[in-house]
């Protein structure tokens, strides 16, 4: 395979790490803080609709008794 990924002979996975870092150092603060802040908005988001699909999702449930235990019946063994 032509891939580096799939290669054990090639040693390029430092140089990667090494640019990823450099990349990583150019980015201004006031982006770096951006980027958090959406970060955060989106990590808050999903809570917010998880927990009112949860909620709606048990409200379901409940209406058509799913919730409920379900009768428990004895096994006749016949012999």
């Amino acid at each position: 395979m032509n891939n580096s990924f799939f290669d054990p002979n090639q040693n390029n996975n430092n140089n990667n790490q090494d640019i990823d870092r450099e990349e990583l150092a150019k980015i201004s603060p006031q982006k770096r803080r951006e980027f958090t802040k959406l970060f955060v908005i989106l990590i808050t988001i999903g809570l917010i609709i998880g927990t009112i699909v949860s909620f709606a999702l048990i409200k379901v449930m409940t209406k058509f008794g799913l919730t409920e235990k379900t009768p428990q019946f004895e096994r006749i063994q016949e012999n």
